[in-house]
């Protein structure tokens, strides 16, 4: 029998048939859009096929997507990619909740590359779906961006699809931003690497399977059949990173999985994911994730909502 403290660990899949009209939510196999307020059942640890894109109005809290923790108040703007586990907890409330948190949009994945086909001026909405399949950040949004919402939330249609894609168009040009994922978790195939040298390709593949052993930058030139100058010029024109430190990447990303579960200890982790030393360990996982991993254990407790409130810190920038 599954051990409930365990489930609880595990993203709720959030079907169609989740979202209920009862809720606020508008039955729809296109384009949705919805009022979240807090307290709320649509507040938990949850995953749907959809791209979902929120602006929140009123409250700050911490935002919970993938394996980023980060923070949120009124104006901020997140893009979430299909299947990726998110939630966004309110921390400071009112004690009688309010009813309008955010204003939420979800649609389909293949929505905007279908419709760039016909319509090429849509192309740049396409690379910033691209841009980051995990999750963006967009801060500090004006009045343009706002209204974009509301436009999207007041229409239907072909008016509604319009107004999404200006709204996209506007977030795509927006300077204020981050990307809220290092790399992919580890064992997660990401389309976009179809597109890459196969011999950068093969060496991914290596990373991904082996990346608690004790892989060199020699290690790897010999998998992508590449002499060592050649592929670390090969390697970083590809993925945009030194393979030193995409290793590190996965290797952090798959401490922040295990880290999201109860078990097992910190220490085990360290050795787990390949590092040889504690504080080794712990130095790149403040460098890239911007806290401890006790400290991030912490805060991913709080992802389900509920009872556990974490105390606010001001946000010290981004850290992806």
């Amino acid at each position: 029998m599954e051990d409930p403290s365990q489930a609880r660990c595990d993203a709720v899949f959030e079907s169609e048939l989740a979202r209920r009209v009862e809720l606020g939510i508008e039955p729809s196999g296109g384009i949705s859009c919805h009022t979240h307020a807090t307290p709320s059942p649509l507040e938990r640890w949850h995953y749907h096929d959809d791209y979902e894109l929120q602006l929140v109005l009123r409250t700050s809290g911490r935002t919970y997507v993938g394996n980023h923790v980060g923070e949120f108040k009124p104006g901020s703007i997140v893009l979430i990619g299909p299947r990726v586990p998110h939630n966004l907890v309110s921390l400071d409330a009112p004690a009688s909740g309010t009813g309008e948190r955010s204003v939420v949009i979800h649609f389909p994945g293949d929505l905007m590359p279908k419709a760039v086909e016909l319509f090429p001026d849509l192309h740049d909405v396409v690379s910033l779906l691209d841009r980051d399949r995990c999750g963006i950040e967009f801060m500090d949004a004006g009045r343009e961006l706002q209204d974009g919402f509301r436009l999207v939330q007041n229409t239907f249609g072909v008016a509604r699809f319009s107004a999404l894609a200006e709204l996209l168009q506007c977030l795509g040009r927006w300077p204020r931003f981050r990307l809220l994922s290092s790399t992919s978790i580890p064992g997660a195939r990401d389309e976009r690497r179809t597109v890459l040298d196969r011999r950068v390709d093969k060496v991914l593949e290596l990373v991904y399977q082996n990346y608690a052993d004790s892989l060199s930058l020699a290690d790897a030139s010999h998998c992508a059949g590449v002499g060592l100058n050649g592929f670390s010029r090969l390697f970083k024109r590809a993925t945009g990173s030194t393979f030193t430190d995409f290793l590190i990447s996965v290797r952090i990303a798959r401490a922040c999985e295990l880290l999201s579960r109860k078990d097992p200890q910190v220490s085990s982790i360290c050795y787990l994911v390949g590092f040889n030393n504690i504080s080794n360990f712990n130095r790149h996982f403040r460098r890239l994730k911007g806290m401890t991993p006790s400290e991030y254990r912490m805060h991913m407790s709080g992802r389900f909502g509920g009872a556990q409130r974490l105390r606010l810190r001001p946000a010290q920038g981004g850290s992806g």
